[in-house]
């Protein structure tokens, strides 16, 4: 494994350069796609999200099928072991770590004024907040499955996919008869001010959101990992970072850069906005319903609270915190002493495991739409979790 990138080089003026550039190799396939395919057809991005990756043949998917038939090796730094034990990382704490995700991760990145443009406008989430949250919540759970980042594998395939879809919004944003691909209407051209949409500033804030921010969210629930945990997580998701269309140059990061640098990311787009505050009333009601705790309403709220403190919280019009905010105190100061004595599964008997399982399991239970597959958790992690078939 080699050393990190390094965060010195990601000054203002650098992030805004990134804001400049997509992915090329991907954009090109989209490209080549939409060059070939009647313009009056299915809508792209919806045909991803129900095509099977077999049936994307370069007959009926032009460009698009020989960038999924494609097995690019792992980037030469990258290493398997380490790479394994950060997916372990993930299959000792993936509750807290979905928990973290969603009043943590997600948020932070809605803090992002610039890159929230392009997820209002696509509607994805806002007009079906479960299906974003689905989406996201199975790209990781493959992805973070031990063996599954493997060329060919399952995890590597779905973030590829991911990929794909993100060339999509690209294109139907940044081209002017194209909006169908998106599956909606035409709309208002793109802003070029914001950038390139879902550029590599964006690719690189949304991708250390999962894993340096993840990290500071389980110190926030009292989990204290090793140094060497926390750089194999790290690394597992460099190697995602590769796989998503991260330019090169920018990967490996270490944990403590990829936490400066995540810090930078935030420093240069944090603003309130519109989009920022629609996009997380959308998260903060599809959690409510997951959660499905009546009892504890308001509990989402109160926990992007605890996460990411009251000046953000604010910039994202989060509600008050009411009395589910001492829920994240007790958390962090007793999990710890319960986890000791309950030993059987490791980080399952806490508080916060709880409410991350009901997170996961909620999931399970949404329909994602017609055609489109459930919510499913790997056999690994179910063993690892301590979670039953449905």
């Amino acid at each position: 494994m080699s050393g990190s990138a390094g965060a010195a080089r990601f000054t203002p003026a650098f992030l805004e350069s990134l804001r400049a550039e997509g992915d090329p190799s991907a954009d090109a396939a989209v490209a080549a796609f939409f060059r070939s395919a009647d313009a009056q057809g299915p809508a792209l991005y919806a045909r991803l999200g129900h095509t099977r990756e077999q049936d994307m043949d370069n007959a009926a998917f032009p460009g698009v099928g020989t960038f999924v038939r494609e097995r690019p090796p792992w980037p030469d730094w990258a290493d398997e072991a380490t790479v394994r034990a950060g997916q372990e990382v993930f299959g000792r704490w993936g509750m807290q770590l979905s928990l973290g995700l969603f009043l943590a991760s997600l948020p932070a990145t809605y803090l992002c004024a610039k890159g929230t443009v392009p997820l209002v406008r696509t509607a994805r989430l806002v007009s079906h907040p479960r299906r974003r949250i689905l989406e996201t919540g199975q790209m990781i759970i493959e992805a973070m499955t031990p063996g599954a980042l493997v060329p060919g594998q399952r995890g590597e395939r779905a973030v590829r996919h991911v990929r794909l879809m993100h060339a999509t919004v690209r294109y139907g944003l940044t081209h002017p008869g194209a909006l169908g691909a998106l599956g909606g209407a035409e709309g208002e051209g793109w802003d070029n001010a914001l950038g390139v949409p879902l550029n590599q500033e964006d690719l690189l804030g949304t991708l250390l959101a999962f894993s340096a921010l993840g990290l500071d969210a389980l110190e926030r629930l009292g989990v204290a990992l090793s140094e060497r945990e926390a750089e194999a997580y790290v690394h597992a998701w460099n190697v995602v970072g590769a796989q998503i269309g991260v330019r090169e140059d920018l990967l490996p990061l270490s944990a403590p850069d990829a936490r400066r640098v995540a810090t930078a990311i935030l420093a240069d787009q944090r603003s309130a906005s519109a989009e920022g505050r629609e996009l997380m009333a959308s998260t903060i009601a599809a959690m409510d319903e997951l959660t499905g705790l009546p009892l504890v309403r308001g509990l989402p709220a109160s926990g992007v609270r605890y996460f990411l403190g009251d000046a953000d919280a604010d910039l994202l019009g989060i509600a008050p915190a009411n009395w589910t905010r001492h829920l994240f105190a007790v958390m962090r100061r007793l999990d710890g002493p319960v986890d000791r004595l309950l030993t059987r599964l490791p980080g399952q008997h806490r508080l916060s495991a709880v409410l991350g399982r009901r997170v996961v399991t909620g999931l399970e239970t949404v329909e994602r739409g017609p055609g489109r597959p459930r919510f499913e958790i790997s056999e690994e992690l179910r063993a690892a979790w301590g979670v039953a078939t449905p």
